[in-house]
């Protein structure tokens, strides 16, 4: 079974009991450039980087636990052909992916789903144990180990959370405020979002206590009965339900134990209860192999052994992630993500940035939390041996963590002023440490960017140069080496893997991307048994789920090129191609593409055609010509609202197009108990949308723009109402360019432009229907702007018009906008992007009536 997979990381703003707000100023990531989803920097942010503080130093692997954000995650199953094509133009597609979409991607691979057990049971009904992602499993219900408030912060909780998006966040709170908080044993239940299943089962498992055992056994028992009573109601249509090991995890429930009650109460629940035929398939799903053991173990010992006799035995590694590997001499480096206190090597690195203080710094923290009291005794009982003034390297055992034994670097306060040399030699100690006795495995976190003052992209260099050059001088040596980057640092993963891959490719390897059978040696089974182990996928890591759910359809689309041999790429921008740009197409036709332009209904098109290769050189070559007129016009329309703007910016900045213009704009929040939220909300369900996040916007320089056209049309029109609140559907992809420039007719033109060529508002939300619902079903995510449109005097709008009519024969003045009907308008147009200002921007789902969703 392979299972090609295109796996989509994001970060979405998690709003704080107070509203939180963004002061954004766009920048430049490392690298230089970026798309128009560049999430803006905060200057708390800002304050937190420059902060001198020895006690608030935190390596890259943590220091983003600090910042209001999180990661999401999307996968798209992809063929490999598909993934070949992809593999030849990585670094093309890499840049477009960030220019366009303000994300990053990488190519990796996945975990197939494993499959160790299955037994069939009662009428039919069939359990079996997986080893797999409960985010990636196909199943109709999946059951999440929730706490009693449904704040999905840690373990499956979260992980389901990110990659089912918005919506369960919002439905988990939303049943909070209507029921209260869940007690222990009690279940609620929520939609999927964007997850394959149809429904999420959130129920609160029992934290362990051993003087309380029988009752801990009962309330997980009942849990997972009301599970199943949810599941086997036939108003329900679940056919397949998964179960992961509920209370296991940060709820201490013994492992084993917690298997065996599980499996029983399955069992005594088919054999027992009245079942009404509708659920046929019962999965045990972990992600971990101890868990997957265990569950086996008590299937085998409760329910028989498995009826397929042919499936596979034994499991695979204790590593819960794949890994891309480099291999010389013997030693294999590997970059994954996680964190360090779960990894299962031999040694973990840990990085002390006060002398003798465990709990101080994030890493050296998260590893003590889990390890327990007796690290920090060891470690100081030890560290008392040492001379303060420099570097030190203690060896301790791990305790309560996976590995054998912890490395901590505590770094000196008198370091050399060349960082880049401690970290060498840091780096390089670390390695001959464990050569005494030999270690067959080592991970390290990322260290130097904090302590130490690196750039992310010289701790990268330094930290592989330094493991390939001890595999070059220790021939033979069988080590593994893992680089463990926090999940939620995206821009360090980006570092490592550009370093990681330029690396790989001087030393002329091909990608490596199979599972070790152990952490301390390499496989020696089949590469066909390993390939159907693991498949391929692309990592995309970005800041909004809006502009995820985007990439996720242009990849889509991208995807079907393959059989297609075509492509059809709709965008305004079109119209600014230049002359050299045209020559650059026809440069494209000789190469095996064929390219056709047509416009419909005021849209610009380009139609490919061809072999699917040709097809995507031309794909990726023209995304990049319309980035970069799209980001040429807007810096002209951000240089035109300073000069005009009078807000005290020095001249230099006006004259400046590139991407640090002084362009700032406040996003904040809105809470969903704000009367201001459930006003819309309430205004959003009649027209079929559920509002999931509402973000006010307010931008200095476009109010200003505003401002003096709204004086102006005053001025003219006495007496009369001349600003509208309005709507208007944006893509994703623009929506950071609305709340920084403007709005302007190319991001957002309607279907057909019948009223004339402006930019297009709406009244009623139930109009965006009419041109989304074809689009919904795909487009998973819908941004709406709520925005306040002088409208002054207007007339019926013509096809013909580029500019507002004349009101009488003299030309003299000018109607300030056109409508559908003048007596009822519902459809407003202008013609100047400055009488719009953008004041709330609303993301939302379709309200999809019962039985017509899409799966």
């Amino acid at each position: 079974m392979h299972g090609h997979a295109v796996e989509l990381y994001g970060c979405a703003p998690r709003p704080s009991r107070e509203a939180r707000v963004e002061w954004a100023m766009p920048r430049a990531p490392a690298r230089g450039r970026a798309g128009p989803g560049t999430p803006p920097l905060t200057l708390l942010q800002v304050e937190a980087h420059q902060t001198s503080n020895p006690e608030t130093l935190e390596e890259d692997y943590d220091s983003v636990s600090s910042m209001d954000t999180e990661e999401e995650s999307l996968t798209i199953p992809i063929s490999k052909d598909v993934y070949e094509i992809l593999t030849r133009r990585e670094s093309c597609l890499r840049d477009l992916i960030e220019k366009k979409f303000g994300c990053i991607s990488v190519l990796k691979s996945i975990r197939c789903p494993l499959e160790v057990y299955r037994k069939t049971l009662k009428e039919g009904i069939e359990i079996s144990v997986w080893m797999d992602d409960m985010t990636r499993h196909n199943a109709d219900a999946l059951v999440n180990a929730a706490n009693e408030y449904l704040h999905h912060i840690g373990g499956l909780a979260l992980a389901l959370a990110k990659a089912g998006g918005l919506e369960i966040k919002q439905e988990s709170k939303r049943y909070i405020e209507r029921h209260g908080k869940l007690t222990t044993g009690q279940i609620a239940v929520t939609g999927g979002g964007r997850l394959s299943c149809k429904k999420i089962i959130h129920t609160v498992g029992p934290r362990w206590s051993a003087y309380e055992s029988e009752r801990c056994c009962q309330t997980l028992e009942a849990a997972i009965i009301n599970v199943l009573k949810y599941v086997n109601d036939p108003d329900n249509k679940i056919k397949s339900l998964a179960i992961p090991a509920v209370s296991s995890g940060i709820f201490g429930f013994p492992l084993d134990l917690c298997a065996d009650v599980i499996v029983k109460t399955i069992k005594n629940f088919v054999e027992l209860a009245p079942l009404f035929g509708w659920i046929k398939e019962i999965h045990l799903v972990n992600i971990d192999e101890p868990t997957v053991a265990a569950m086996k173990r008590a299937c085998e010992k409760l329910l028989g052994r498995s009826d397929i006799n042919s499936l596979q035995e034994t499991l695979p590694a204790s590593a819960n992630q794949l890994q891309d590997s480099i291999t010389i001499n013997g030693l294999h480096l590997h970059i994954i993500r996680g964190q360090i206190e779960d990894q299962q090597t031999a040694i973990i690195v840990n990085s002390v940035v006060i002398n003798d203080d465990l709990s101080r710094g994030n890493i050296s923290r998260a590893i003590l939390q889990k390890a327990g009291s007796f690290l920090q005794q060891e470690f100081r009982f030890e560290s008392q041996k040492l001379p303060q003034s420099c570097e030190k390297f203690i060896l301790t055992k791990g305790y309560n963590l996976a590995c054998k034994s912890v490395l901590h670097i505590v770094w000196s306060s008198q370091s050399s002023s060349d960082s880049r040399k401690v970290l060498k030699t840091a780096m390089s100690r670390c390695l001959l440490k464990i050569q005494e006795p030999p270690f067959p495995s080592i991970s390290f976190p990322v260290i130097g960017s904090g302590v130490l003052h690196l750039p992310k992209d010289e701790v990268a260099d330094i930290m592989i140069d330094e493991v390939l050059s001890f595999a070059k001088e220790h021939p033979g040596r069988k080590l593994d080496v893992y680089f463990v980057i926090h999940p939620n640092n995206s821009f360090v993963y980006k570092a490592f893997r550009t370093k990681f891959d330029s690396a790989k490719s001087k030393l002329g390897q091909d990608v490596e991307c199979n599972r070790s059978d152990d952490l301390g040696s390499r496989s020696d089974r089949p590469a066909e048994m390993e390939n159907k182990k693991t498949g391929l996928a692309i990592e995309l890591i970005g800041n909004r789920c809006e502009t995820l759910e985007a990439a996720k359809i242009w990849i889509k689309n991208i995807m079907q090129v393959q059989e297609s041999h075509r492509i059809v790429i709709e965008n305004n921008h079109i119209f600014n191609l230049s002359k050299k740009d045209h020559a650059e197409l026809s440069r494209l036709q000789r190469f095996g593409a064929s390219i056709s332009e047509e416009v419909v209904g005021g849209k610009a098109r380009l139609e490919i055609q061809g072999p699917p290769g040709a097809v995507i050189d031309a794909v990726f070559l023209i995304e990049n010509l319309l980035c970069d007129v799209q980001e040429n016009n807007r810096a002209k329309q951000e240089e035109l609202l300073l000069s005009e703007g009078h807000l005290d910016y020095p001249p230099e900045r006006l004259r400046d197009k590139t991407r640090d213009t002084k362009m700032r704009y406040q996003i904040s929040p809105v809470e969903s108990y704000c009367q201001e939220f459930k006003d819309r909300e309430k205004r959003f369900e009649k027209a079929g949308l559920r509002v999931l996040k509402i973000e006010k916007i307010h931008n200095p320089v476009l109010s200003a723009a505003f401002q003096r056209i709204k004086k102006c049309v005053e001025g003219k029109t006495i007496g009369k109402q001349i600003c509208h609140r309005l709507y208007q559907r944006v893509p994703a992809q623009f929506c950071s360019l609305v709340c920084r420039a403007g709005f302007q007719r190319t991001y957002s033109p309607p279907p057909e432009q019948k009223y004339g060529a402006g930019i297009y508002f709406i009244r009623n939300p139930r109009n965006l229907m009419e041109d989304t619902k074809e689009k919904c079903e795909m487009d998973h995510l819908i941004c709406v702007f709520e925005a306040e449109v002088v409208t002054g005097l207007y007339t019926e709008g013509k096809q013909s018009y580029i500019v507002p009519p004349a009101v009488d024969a003299d030309g003299m003045t000018v109607y300030d906008s056109v409508v559908d009907d003048v007596h009822k308008p519902e459809t407003f147009v202008i013609f100047n992007s400055n009488q719009a200002v953008p004041h709330y921007i609303l993301t939302c789902s379709q309200i999809w009536a019962e039985g017509s969703v899409p799966y």
